[in-house]
């Protein structure tokens, strides 16, 4: 008898998360850990492997035990993880390496293929640009500073795919998360070994991992993963997909004329498009999980890791009113924000804590800040640096032909009402969420759904599993000053970029 729940898998770049769904798209429980990041060097940003895997596996087995269901009811498990970063086995199988997409090491190779004009070349391939933690520029990084550590490579893998390693000992990929590592001929949906001899990474040809659908079922759970995390051995994995496609289906975005905003970790913007659209204007436009399909994207690591760093730094007496009042305290965040009305705040904020798309060099930096000022003050100004990155990044997506009817708005920052509204005055459009807490989990779930057979197509599942959330249409007020703030954000970069590259230089 055919059984009755999907298992969601997501990884990002701070918290594990694994979701039990019914087959109408319920979300029975979730249950996550965060995994350490290490900063062995400033711009650095690695993982343990084993940790990950360790607290990926904890998480699944909490989940079974929370819901005490039988995990033979479990039909199938979909993963989808950060994009981009490097986690690489080594020739033996064994976990080498893992670097995340926060990471900035590989800066200066960027800039210097840029010079030599490499990437004008590339991009007729990839249809993306070049940034420092890419997996492509991250490779080159390896090989020029760790050469001891590149000859040990035997598999290049992303985020996910090796935590479908873990799960079934296969080794694969799928076309969304390698379509978006500059190392995939975009048109061709294929490796493309003159790209890798561009890079200097030839003899890694070998290395790259076998491409899947994010629908297809790659492997099933082993007998060692079994006892670890209480799955039935030979339940079914699918190949699972990019953290930017799961958020995307997650929310129902799975046609033309729809953006999708990911306020996480990054800010990730897309768009569904039937044709790709091949201008260098992008960040990236590449392949979508639904075959046939492309995405168009902007995006940069300017969100909400911004203000978890702000928390962590600057709010425990915050943290202990939320403890108190047992609340999160991001709610408290709100109250502060929502608190000081639009007019009262001028103080600016470039959210490059951990990078941007402006510049390698970028960094944050409050501009404004009066001796009368308080931390809601500096707090209201991460939240709308925040907006005004999404901002950008749509702007961009505009001005190259992207239309869109409807606007999505997912990942930590639609939990918050004051910055959904924030988001729907700066873009003067109505904005929707969704019912999903977890719109990442539920793409890679609605795929293990159709590589299962439960659904027919990313359409049936959508149907069955995608339900609506709050709309927040646009409001005049302050909308005059937001636009006002920008245009000064947008000056402020110009005349930052020399201070930024002296100061990067400086810092190496």
């Amino acid at each position: 008898m055919m059984g009755k729940y999907l298992l969601g898998i997501d990884n990002g770049n701070t918290v594990c998360k694994a979701t039990l769904y019914s087959l109408n798209g319920e979300e029975l429980k979730t249950c996550s850990k965060r995994v350490r990041t290490y900063y062995p060097e400033p711009g650095y940003s690695e993982r343990d492997m084993h940790e990950l895997w360790q607290v990926t596996a904890e998480t699944i087995k909490n989940v079974i035990t929370e819901t005490n269901i039988n995990p033979n009811d479990i039909i199938g498990i979909g993963n989808t993880g950060h994009g981009n970063g490097l986690y690489l086995l080594d020739k033996k199988g064994n976990p080498l390496k893992g670097i995340q997409s926060l990471d900035s090491r590989a800066g200066e190779i960027c800039e210097e293929w840029k010079n030599l004009g490499i990437e004008k070349e590339v991009f007729s391939r990839t249809l993306q640009e070049f940034w420092s933690a890419q997996t492509n520029s991250l490779l080159a990084w390896i090989k020029q500073n760790e050469p001891n550590t590149y000859k040990k490579i035997g598999t290049v893998f992303l985020c996910k795919d090796y935590i479908n390693y873990c799960l079934t000992d296969t080794i694969g990929s799928d076309y969304t998360d390698m379509g978006a590592t500059n190392l995939l001929n975009t048109k061709k949906r294929e490796y493309d070994a003159y790209l890798l001899e561009l890079y200097g990474l030839k003899e890694l040809s070998t290395c790259l991992p076998h491409l899947h659908d994010s629908s297809e079922i790659i492997g099933r759970v082993t007998r060692k993963t079994s006892r670890m995390t209480g799955l039935v051995e030979g339940t079914p994995v699918v190949g699972g997909m990019l953290d930017v496609d799961a958020s995307m289906v997650g929310s129902g975005v799975i046609g033309p004329k729809k953006i999708c905003i990911v306020a996480g970790t990054w800010s990730v913007n897309s768009l569904v498009t039937e044709q790709p659209i091949e201008n260098s204007e992008l960040a990236m436009t590449t392949t979508f999980a639904i075959p046939g399909t492309w995405k168009s994207v902007e995006a940069s690591a300017t969100s909400t890791s911004n203000l978890e760093w702000f928390v962590s730094q600057f709010c425990s007496e915050e943290a202990r009113e939320a403890r108190k009042r047992k609340v999160s305290v991001y709610e408290i965040c709100d109250e502060m924000v929502s608190s000081l009305p639009t007019e009262k705040s001028s103080i600016l904020f470039h959210p490059f804590l951990f990078g941007s798309n402006v510049q390698a060099s970028a960094r944050a930096g409050f501009y404004g800040i009066g001796g009368w000022n308080k931390k809601s003050d500096l707090l209201r100004a991460v939240y709308e640096g925040m907006v005004f990155s999404h901002l950008n990044h749509v702007q961009k997506l505009q001005e190259v032909g992207g239309v869109f009817n409807n606007a999505f708005l997912t990942g930590g920052g639609s939990k918050s009402r004051t910055f959904s509204q924030m988001i729907a005055d700066v873009l003067n459009h109505p904005i929707e969420t969704s019912a999903a807490k977890e719109t990442g989990s539920l793409g890679a779930a609605m795929a293990a759904g159709i590589g299962s057979g439960v659904f027919h197509d990313y359409g049936e599942a959508s149907r069955a599993m995608v339900r609506e959330g709050l709309r927040f249409n646009p409001e005049s007020t302050g909308r005059d000053l937001y636009l006002w703030k920008y245009k000064e954000y947008k000056k402020l970069i110009e005349e930052m970029r020399a201070s930024w590259k002296r100061i990067a230089l400086r810092n190496y």
